[in-house]
């Protein structure tokens, strides 16, 4: 039963992986193979466990040996993986060689081994190879804790940035990857709970619970793999914009640097007030900082500026609060009683029921629904 699941994680791994090299549907290319490359690692972690668990092959300790590198490339791999979900377009640098670099020495080592003739083992040699093993297995625990943290930091600073300049996170947003560091993360927990009390050894019960959850975690991470969708590329003045407004949010003391002085602030902010007004930029569900800087014609540097020190709201909150209260005339209205809420969400600039949802919660301290049938008995 033990090995008829671990067939099932290490199968799935292996479809997985070549689905997200084939790449059928032709969107984030380098993404797909780095995150494929990741899965690959899996399955021949599993494989590699397969070889052990079969008797058939418990022989071939050498290819156990080799395949046991993967231990210490799977991290690295991931959140590279990571790094290249938030940077597209991210160039490889000398340095990041060196988180391959422990790797690399394990396999020199094991191939050095080839050329020397080994003598048989004796006990006191199997004693300490079991103590070797050990510490190497607490180290790739270790180092998979290590960077599934620095993985999800990434992803959660990536996500916090994503305010400052879109309104639609949507079609970037990366919660999902932050759930996958979370299973990569009960994963290991259950590693290493397995090398402290060699519980895969000493219950069958743990073996196949492991198993599942491993198999589990490998549906999940396939589920939202290929739901994937060709990530947002902004242009080259963009990328440098959007640099400059992570800095500033990052750095209280740039943050609070005076960019114009009180009277133009308020200047632009009467304009500003206008064009929400007349020209209801927010119902462009793509509306960008930049788009409604251009519309301005100021610079988006400038625009964050009006908005936050004018407002006190980030950029994604100033839209969608214009949103909710364009959807609450709407709801309001008879005259657009032929739209569900979800239409209306639509027709405001919304593209996510949930998004829609919470964002009115939160503003108006009811529900669409709620907020629907307060309106109806005050008619």
């Amino acid at each position: 039963m033990d090995q008829l699941l671990s067939f099932f994680v290490a199968g799935t791994a292996l479809l997985l992986a070549f689905l997200l090299f084939a790449n059928i549907n032709h969107a984030n290319g380098t993404v797909n193979r780095w995150f494929g490359a990741f899965i690959l690692c899996i399955f021949l972690i599993q494989f590699n466990d397969l070889l052990e668990k079969t008797e058939f092959l418990q022989t071939r300790k050498l290819l156990n040996d080799f395949l046991g590198i993967t231990d210490f490339i799977v991290a690295p791999v991931f959140y590279f993986s990571i790094l290249y979900f938030i940077q597209p377009d991210r160039q490889w640098r000398v340095k990041d060689n060196l988180h391959f670099a422990f790797a690399l020495i394990i396999l020199l080592l094991l191939s050095l081994s080839l050329l020397i003739e080994v003598p048989p083992p004796t006990a006191a040699d199997k004693k300490n190879a079991a103590v070797i093993t050990a510490v190497f297995n607490f180290v790739f625990c270790f180092q998979v804790t290590a960077y599934c943290i620095a993985a999800y930091r990434k992803i959660t600073a990536y996500q916090k940035h994503l305010f400052l300049y879109t309104s639609n996170t949507r079609a970037i947003n990366l919660k999902w990857l932050q759930k996958v560091v979370i299973c990569v993360l009960i994963i290991t927990g259950l590693w290493l709970f397995d090398i402290v009390f060699k519980a895969a050894k000493t219950n069958a019960f743990f073996d196949h619970f492991a198993s599942l959850i491993y198999l589990g975690a490998i549906f999940f991470i396939t589920y939202f793999s290929l739901q994937q969708k060709e990530f947002y590329q902004p242009d080259k003045q963009e990328k440098e914009e959007i640099k400059v407004l992570i800095t500033e949010a990052s750095n209280p003391e740039v943050k609070q640097k005076k960019l114009i002085s009180d009277t133009d602030l308020e200047v632009l902010k009467s304009l500003l007030l206008q064009v929400m007004e007349d020209k209801k930029p927010f119902l462009d569900p793509e509306l960008s900082l930049f788009r409604l800087a251009s519309q301005l014609d100021i610079s988006s540097h400038i625009l964050s500026y009006i908005i936050n020190k004018g407002f006190d709201e980030n950029f994604y909150q100033f839209i969608n609060r214009y949103r909710i209260e364009e959807a609450k005339k709407l709801i309001q209205n008879p005259d657009m009683n032929h739209l569900s809420l979800l239409g209306i969400a639509f027709e405001v600039g919304f593209n996510s029921k949930t998004v829609f949802n919470t964002t009115f919660k939160k503003t108006t301290h009811q529900t669409p629904s709620e907020f629907k049938k307060t309106a109806a008995k005050t008619v």
